[in-house]
């Protein structure tokens, strides 16, 4: 289907990366048509959603079983998909299907296909297997994403690739008062000196998506890293002591500080490897989005952080 106005179907539309995209599509009610995907259309943040965005239209349908999936697509312009690894049908502390993740996107993609839309936005990541060139095979929700965008780039449907930088929210959730009670503690399971590739999700992929919407033709094929820029975790305590006044101090944890095998082989992953390292330049496209993206300060800004609530 072809429109002036494209149909945009957002699966995981109550969660960080699908409500970052319809928050900013429903927005512009004139140039977008919304339908928002989700397994419970009487949740609390699925009703809230709809009371706050009436003209969005809400389907239920579950990734994990196909047959729901047509009718959430049919006479779509454009799909977002995502996937979860960090659930208890795909993966729990003492126990994962390693090919359940890979088989949710084939499902969103297979739709996609069979209902002819017309492009497809699915958010994945790189593997941790290629990044460290095979060293590092356990982050198994890398590798089951990557298979995701290997199998949908390789269909004849138009289609195009986000890949989330980490989030910066991470920090609000870990944020604690130091034993004395007199700083913040930033954590991160690894050298808090060392850059990576961070953005706020909640903020920077909408506008991310709706670049790669209007700009279809030019995107397809393409692989779209989004973050802001580089920085560490000292880096992100010193935005927080500027923004709040609230002293902040980094701190270095051992890479084994969560039981999960999963997250520890991650932070292994990231003592040496650049998660982005398969897309250099990419900060470049930033300045193609007619938005400001999120650095450290304004995430502290906009997260209106007061301090550690523990």
């Amino acid at each position: 289907m072809s429109s002036a106005k494209p149909l945009v179907v957002i699966f995981g539309a109550t969660g960080n990366q699908g409500g970052s995209i319809l928050h900013v599509l429903a927005e512009h009610p004139d140039s977008y048509t919304v339908r928002a995907v989700t397994r419970s259309t009487k949740s609390n943040s699925a009703r809230e959603l709809a009371a706050r965005y009436p003209l969005v239209q809400w389907v239920e349908a579950d990734i994990d079983i196909p047959s729901s999936l047509p009718p959430a697509v049919a006479n779509a312009d454009v799909v977002f998909g995502v996937t979860q690894f960090f659930q208890p049908s795909v993966h729990s502390a003492d126990k994962t299907n390693e090919n359940a993740e890979f088989q949710q996107g084939k499902n969103i993609i297979d739709a996609c296909v069979a209902e002819g839309v017309g492009f497809v936005v699915f958010s994945t990541t790189s593997s941790a297997k290629k990044l460290s060139n095979g060293k590092i095979t356990g982050v198994l929700h890398f590798e089951g994403k990557y298979k995701i965008q290997e199998y949908l780039l390789a269909l004849p449907i138009d289609s195009a690739i986000v890949q989330m930088g980490m989030y910066y929210q991470n920090y609000l959730q870990s944020a604690a008062w130091s034993e004395s009670g007199d700083a913040v503690v930033i954590a991160f399971p690894g050298d808090v000196n060392r850059k990576h590739p961070y953005a706020d999700v909640n903020r920077d992929l909408g506008p991310y998506v709706k670049f790669i919407i209007d700009n279809r033709q030019q995107s397809k094929g393409k692989i779209f890293p989004v973050s802001s820029g580089y920085y560490s975790t000292t880096d992100i305590a010193n935005a927080l002591t500027k923004v709040t006044g609230l002293p902040a101090v980094a701190v270095e944890l051992p890479t084994d500080a969560y039981g999960d095998k999963v997250l520890q082989d991650m932070f292994e992953l990231l003592k040496t490897c650049n998660i982005f390292a398969d897309s250099p330049g990419h900060l470049d496209t930033n300045k193609k989005v007619p938005f400001e993206f999120t650095t450290p300060e304004t995430f502290w800004e906009t997260s209106k952080f007061k301090g550690p609530s523990n």
